[in-house]
């Protein structure tokens, strides 16, 4: 009899255990999402891995600067060798600049995985009142122990990359850019 009260505990520890691994990238949204609400960026900034989210997104804009000026009719053009290289020397500081806490926090509250606005306009925020500091309702993708995608449901605004850093814990550490973004390139 006692036997069995332990291993009933046992499975229940492990169910448990189990249990709140599994639901701690939503814990992490909420806590995400409570810190926007409260205007807290250094909060916010917790949970990003900057480095990791910066180079994530540097390395989309460059494939989309390659597929740009690997176009046919940019093959006799002399000046597309130096348009790459100024573009290297130009997405560095831009997207360190647009990955910076507040760049991430208006990405994060308009829902959209995109460093910059779409070109010839601001990104739209929210309207004035409760509604401006609060993130959208995200789906959350689990795509493997570790990595978990977050982005607005039936939306082509991109998603927000979730790494496991311990049992419980995770950090935004990647963007992938949205479809009509990378299309831009080709």
């Amino acid at each position: 009899m006692k036997r069995s009260h332990v291993l009933i505990a046992a499975v229940a520890v492990v169910a448990s255990l189990a249990l709140s691994s599994y639901a701690s990238p939503y814990w992490t949204l909420h806590r995400m999402k409570t810190a926007i609400a409260e205007k807290d960026a250094d909060r916010f900034s917790s949970y990003i891995d900057f480095p990791a989210l910066r180079e994530s997104v540097k390395g989309q804009m460059m494939v989309m600067m390659n597929k740009r000026l690997s176009r046919p009719e940019m093959a006799d053009n002399p000046f597309a060798g130096i348009g790459q290289m100024m573009g290297a020397a130009l997405i560095n500081p831009i997207v360190d600049a647009a990955v910076s806490p507040a760049g991430v926090i208006a990405m994060f509250k308009s829902g959209e995985a995109r460093p910059l606005p779409d070109a010839g306009g601001k990104r739209e925020a929210p309207e004035a009142g409760d509604e401006a500091d609060r993130a959208p309702d995200y789906a959350v993708d689990y795509e493997g122990w570790s990595r978990v995608a977050i982005a607005k449901p039936g939306d082509d605004a991109g998603r927000f990359i979730l790494k496991r850093t311990g049992l419980w814990s995770w950090q935004l550490a990647a963007l992938e850019l949205p479809e009509s973004v990378l299309a831009a390139g080709e």
